[in-house]
């Protein structure tokens, strides 16, 4: 229900910013970019600059999540959070610092995104939401490895289904995906069954 809510929201604050800023493109990077070709692959010097920094980050969540006190803190609040809070875990403290963290995540992954595609509008994250929501659940909800696994295997999906499809059709092969899993497994793909009643 949270998550919805979440989406209804992110849809009227988009629309508020529109109201604000207007529909108008805004050039991120001027001038025709460079490129970098490995075989069969060419990219831009700003997605790979995008993609080192991704990974980057990527491993420092990771090691955060994994490594450090506060990062086990996290998961445990994750998991549990009456039983975190009777061992001495200040839940709210917690809750407060991974919104905080997922804000700034999420305004990197702006910047990144208009990095690669050279300009940023009004609903630039709007096709994306659908990608991440599918990716998330196709993962599992609730796991921090299951929305890694399923983010590769969505974006892999989507970027390589043009092969074969028509490029405007790429993101139904996520959508596919994620039907197909949820029919096989509903928990997803490292989420763990619960038992209901």
């Amino acid at each position: 229900q949270i998550m919805i809510v979440t989406i209804g929201l992110s849809i009227a604050l988009q629309f508020l910013i529109q109201f604000m800023v207007g529909t108008g493109t805004f050039q991120v990077v001027t001038g025709n970019p460079r490129t970098v070709t490995f075989g069969p692959i060419t990219m831009t010097h700003e997605s790979l600059l995008a993609m080192g920094i991704s990974l980057v980050v990527l491993l420092a969540i990771g090691f955060f999540l994994t490594r450090t006190r506060l990062g086990r803190a996290t998961r445990a609040v994750s998991d549990n959070p009456a039983l975190a809070s009777a061992t001495g875990i200040n839940t709210n403290s917690v809750i407060r610092l991974v919104w905080t963290l997922a804000c700034g995540l999420a305004g990197l992954a702006g910047l990144m995104f208009a990095l690669m595609f050279g300009a940023a509008n009004w609903n630039m994250g709007l096709q994306m939401l659908l990608l991440m929501f599918a990716a998330i659940t196709l993962g599992g909800l609730g796991t921090a490895n299951g929305a890694l696994v399923g983010s590769l295997i969505i974006g892999f999906a989507v970027e390589l289904s043009s092969l074969v499809i028509p490029s405007d059709l790429r993101y139904a092969t996520a959508l596919l995906i994620l039907i197909i899993v949820l029919l096989v497994r509903p928990q997803g793909i490292l989420g763990r069954a619960d038992r209901i009643g």
